[in-house]
């Protein structure tokens, strides 16, 4: 049987996930525009990215992250399948492109560096104030343990945007593990094609 401040313990963690996931943008609501930069160096406006088709993006923390990697992998290795149904792609993260290992001829890659597009969707976070302050609502009189890093955090986004800046689909989860699959993007892309037919 676990112990009290064991449970408690995952009790912040789950109190953290809900308050930072409830922050961030909701469904229907329509993306800040700013304007970035890909990876050739070329300013974007964020608007400009869904002007003609719905947009699937991708934000990832960066490179150095292994499911980031295995995410932009998937991404890359279906982005025919995706295209197909009349998305445009692109991926955020908070690196250059020299810094960056992503690389893809299949869509569009975008630098954050700043993190002040992450910061205008709510998708931000500094997780050891954040656990702490929890830890003492909690009355867990100790010390946080464990990983919990002291820079501002973002947390690894899918989304799929429609050609007036609205946000159809979200998958946005604190714990970076859990990610969009291939069919849950296949899905939400191809219900959006099926609501367009009917206003035809």
């Amino acid at each position: 049987m676990i112990s009290k401040p064991e449970y408690l313990k995952l009790r912040a963690v789950e109190i953290l996930n809900d308050r930072i996931e409830r922050k961030i943008t909701a469904l229907g609501e329509r993306l800040p525009d700013m304007m970035l930069s890909n990876f050739e160096g070329e300013k974007v406006p964020v608007s400009s990215l869904y002007q003609e088709k719905p947009l699937l993006l991708g934000f990832m923390r960066a490179s150095w992250c292994p499911y980031c990697r295995a995410q932009v992998t998937m991404l890359d290795g279906m982005a025919d399948a995706f295209k197909g149904l009349g998305c445009e792609i692109v991926v955020i993260s908070r690196e250059t492109a020299e810094e960056s290992t992503f690389t893809t001829d299949k869509f569009t890659l975008v630098s954050d560096l700043t993190n002040e597009f992450g910061r205008k969707l709510g998708m931000t976070y500094f997780a050891t104030e954040e656990i702490t302050a929890i830890y003492r609502e909690l009355g867990i009189d100790e010390e946080v343990e464990g990983y919990w890093d002291t820079s501002e955090l973002n947390v690894p986004a899918t989304y799929i945007i429609d050609t007036d800046g609205r946000i159809l689909f979200k998958h946005a989860k604190r714990d970076y593990t859990q990610r969009a699959t291939g069919s849950e993007i296949i899905r939400e892309l191809s219900l959006l094609n099926q609501r367009a037919l009917r206003f035809e």
